[in-house]
């Protein structure tokens, strides 16, 4: 998770000073910072000061996994951070300052955008880290614990727009070139689309199959208030600092995860191999294939609604049991042949261009979690989230699992695909075990199966880690874990101006 804060830092003695701060916390589990204040008085700055702002920023670098079942809610039952570097790197925020005192909610056409900026960052030595940082009490330790640090470095603060004694709301996005502009409405006006209905089509770079994906797209996952007044005052380094709120941030990608847990890579039959009762009987897994990738473009800003048809939608609403994340085209999919997604089902799922093939990725696209065991990332897909009446089959995301059965070491393999339509909320009555269907034409005929009435049952949300093990083998097929998990690589620090 990322939380930037902003700190004002040099002033012209004769001016009242324009500052303004952010504190930005990268996804998974809720992070905040305390406003510090003190008295200021402008004559306790020398006659060279000048202005300045410098973005701090603290990203996670813990290695310990939390894991979760598919519980729903906003962060279930814990997080795991994201890969180091590569899904950890910032190269850039664009932050976007408004006023409203209801934020990215406003029910005002009025509101609009007052400043707009994008820094560049770099990582901070670990002796230049301040410790002007508290949390929520209830953050868990390895939140707080081993961060990594990002800065702007000095800007100029005079190439604002904004004014000393002001609030504002502000907005961040991470990696990202963004069109949006000073005067630009947040809420969407007739033909005009606000900030906070606009849509995107990047992510990441690279295609989002196994690693190839770096420079991933973040933004916020709640709008923070800004008050530009009360400065801390550092006399002895002609400074005057604010130390302010966080806001939350998140990726757009999601991430699929194959963990051999219960397996062993076999060079022999180039899979994952996996003994099957007290026989000598095996079987192999070759392939994982992701299916029905999302291909639509994404709301920039997450969404939630509070049931099916919706009565209220609120942006960067916290998602619960009961209500429903959104993307663009959730309320299409119930058999729009024009909603497009990649590599579709099928009675073969064959695609070389999609199917992570163990023999090539048991050791490049692996990593290893705290009990050892090896995680092959399959893909970053979009989000996709369905609703109740939504069929499977067209719309609902998921792997496929090439395998191969052996009755004994000597025996002639036989060849079978199961596939699993990825969860993201489970079932009570069925806790996070569920079995995968063998892949043949028969069950591809099934056109009428849908996502049921649990919320969110199926589907793929933003910053989420979907991770799938085998956790039993049997005559119909296999038994499959699901790990849901908040996607948390950053928690980060303050933003100074």
């Amino acid at each position: 998770m990322l939380n930037i804060r902003m700190v004002s830092i040099r002033f012209k003695s004769i001016q009242l000073v324009r500052k303004a701060a952010v504190y930005i916390l990268l996804p998974l589990l809720a992070c905040s910072c305390q406003l510090v204040t003190s008295d200021y008085d402008d004559s306790d700055l020398g006659n060279d000061a000048s202005q300045y702002i410098n973005i701090l920023i603290s990203v996670s670098a813990d290695n310990r996994p939390v894991t979760r079942g598919p519980q729903g809610g906003e962060y279930g039952d814990g997080a795991e951070r994201g890969i180091d570097p590569r899904e950890n790197k910032v190269n850039d925020i664009t932050l976007i300052f408004f006023k409203d005192a209801h934020g990215i909610n406003t029910t005002s056409n009025e509101a609009e955008v007052m400043f707009v900026k994008k820094y560049n960052v770099h990582e901070v030595a670990p002796g230049e880290i301040p410790d002007h940082h508290i949390h929520k009490t209830t953050e868990p330790y390895s939140v707080r614990s081993n961060e990594v640090l990002y800065t702007t470095g000095d800007q100029k603060l005079s190439e604002t727009l904004l004014q000393a004694g002001e609030t504002y709301k502000v907005l961040v996005v991470a990696n990202a070139d963004v069109s949006i502009s000073v005067g630009d409405k947040i809420k969407s006006d007739g033909s005009n689309i606000g900030v906070r209905d606009r849509l995107t089509n990047a992510f990441y770079s690279g295609t989002g199959l196994g690693v190839n994906a770096t420079d991933f797209v973040m933004t916020s996952e709640n709008d923070v208030t800004v008050a530009l007044v009360n400065p801390t005052v550092k006399k002895d380094e002609n400074k005057a600092i604010y130390y302010l709120d966080c806001i939350h941030m998140e990726r757009l990608a999601a991430r699929i995860d194959y963990c051999t847990k219960g397996a062993t890579y076999d060079d022999n039959y180039k899979g994952y191999k996996y003994t099957v009762g007290s026989s000598g009987s095996f079987l192999v897994v070759t392939k994982v294939t992701p299916f029905n990738i999302y291909n639509e473009q994404e709301y920039l800003f997450k969404r939630v609604q509070d049931a099916w048809p919706a009565t209220v939608t609120t942006y960067l609403g916290d998602e619960t049991k009961t209500n429903y994340v959104v993307d663009p085209k959730t309320a299409l999919k119930i058999d729009d042949p024009s909603i497009s997604y990649v590599n579709p089902i099928s009675a073969s799922l064959s695609s070389t261009s999609y199917a992570q093939v163990m023999e090539n990725v048991h050791v490049a696209s692996a990593i290893t979690d705290d009990d050892g065991y090896n995680n092959i990332i399959i893909a970053y897909p979009r989000e996709n989230t369905l609703h109740p009446e939504s069929l499977l089959k067209k719309y609902a995301t998921g792997i496929a699992f090439e395998t191969k059965f052996y009755i004994s070491a000597s025996a002639t393999p036989i060849t079978r695909t199961y596939y699993h339509y990825l969860r993201h909320q489970g079932e009570s009555t069925s806790g996070s075990t569920y079995h995968a269907t063998e892949l043949t034409a028969t069950n591809l005929e099934n056109d009428i199966a849908t996502c049921g009435s649990l919320p969110m049952n199926y589907g793929i949300v933003r910053n989420n880690i979907y991770r799938v093990d085998v956790s039993g083998i049997s005559d119909i097929g296999l038994d499959i874990h699901i790990k849901v998990k908040k996607w948390d690589l950053f928690t980060h620090e303050m933003i100074y101006m």
